[in-house]
């Protein structure tokens, strides 16, 4: 498959419903000391609902799931039936500004690999957050280990000098094209909120796989 015949995003996600695993860890109590039980609390990108679920069963009780694929919302809504889910397309959310106290971004960014796309994501994120809310965001740096430095010079290799890709970017076995990021490029996505906390930690991907993750806790 070469990046004229990729999968488009929608239609990955909605194939990868029943077979990938999300695992990143939420440091659980940290946010009961950051975010209280009564807060409104958005999940963007939440799949079939695994952190909802989580929230839920530590008492909170405002939470709402987003997802732009509409296998993983009827996955969620069958696993998490006390919790609203919401189909989105991927541009302006359907909320009102400052709705949320906290919103969770987990493993998203890696699967919208343009900038301009990410940047219009996180000003969305900010525009329902309320003044002060929390931004919690859990994604991929570059990864050190030589099977994804063979992945992402053999997609920078491929990829068409008409649409750019930035070095990291690869496409999975299956079909997905994915991101991972350098550093500086957090720190310019980010630039609009108050870092309050950054942690790597190790995880696994959906496909099994070890990695390392960053973690951002921010202020908007």
């Amino acid at each position: 498959m070469t990046t004229d015949t990729l999968a488009s995003p929608t239609e990955f996600w909605n194939q990868s419903a029943a077979s990938k695993v999300f695992s990143h860890p939420l440091d659980i109590a940290r946010f009961e000391r950051t975010v209280p039980r009564d807060a409104a609390i958005l999940d963007y990108g939440c799949g079939r609902g695994r952190l909802c679920g989580e929230l839920v069963a530590h008492g909170y009780r405002r939470v709402e799931g987003a997802d732009f694929s509409s296998e993983m919302i009827a996955a969620a809504v069958r696993e998490h039936p006390t919790v609203s889910f919401t189909l989105v397309d991927g541009a302006a959310l359907p909320y009102d500004g400052a709705s949320f106290d906290a919103v969770l971004l987990f493993a998203v960014l890696t699967c919208i690999p343009p900038r301009d796309a990410q940047r219009a994501l996180v000003a969305e994120l900010r525009r329902v957050l309320k003044r002060g809310g929390l931004l919690l965001v859990s994604d991929y740096p570059l990864q050190t280990d030589a099977r994804n430095i063979a992945r992402y010079d053999a997609f920078s290799r491929e990829a068409h000098e008409s649409e750019p890709w930035d070095y990291g970017t690869f496409r999975l076995p299956d079909g997905g094209t994915v991101r991972h990021h350098e550093m500086p490029w957090f720190d310019e996505l980010f630039a609009a909120f108050t870092v309050e906390h950054r942690v790597e930690r190790d995880a696994t991907t959906m496909n099994g796989n070890p990695a390392r993750i960053v973690q951002w806790w921010l202020r908007a």
